[in-house]
């Protein structure tokens, strides 16, 4: 019997390692999914508890968004005119 508990120690401590908090959702949560939760209104940290991943998942999400929106903002065409002669 006491063989038996030794060697299922290795496949108990498997077992225990596999089925941490990585493991424990099954589902992957995008960037996109989150975004839109926190653009319904609600907190991040709201959102950090009702989709199950950390704070830090949903700030650097929602920074990643502000900083495409800024890079695209720069993409605009600017018109530049020659100034206006001065009247005489």
């Amino acid at each position: 019997m006491k063989r038996i508990v030794i060697a299922s120690v290795p496949f108990l401590a498997a077992a225990l390692i596999l089925s941490g908090p990585a493991y424990a959702t099954g589902k992957k949560v995008t960037c996109s999914e989150i975004r839109s939760e926190l653009a319904a209104g609600k907190t991040t940290a709201d959102v950090a508890k009702e989709l199950k991943v950390s704070h830090k998942t949903v700030t650097q999400c929602s920074q990643k968004k502000v900083a495409s929106s800024k890079s695209s903002s720069h993409h605009t065409t600017h018109t530049h005119t020659a100034p206006a002669a001065p009247a005489q």
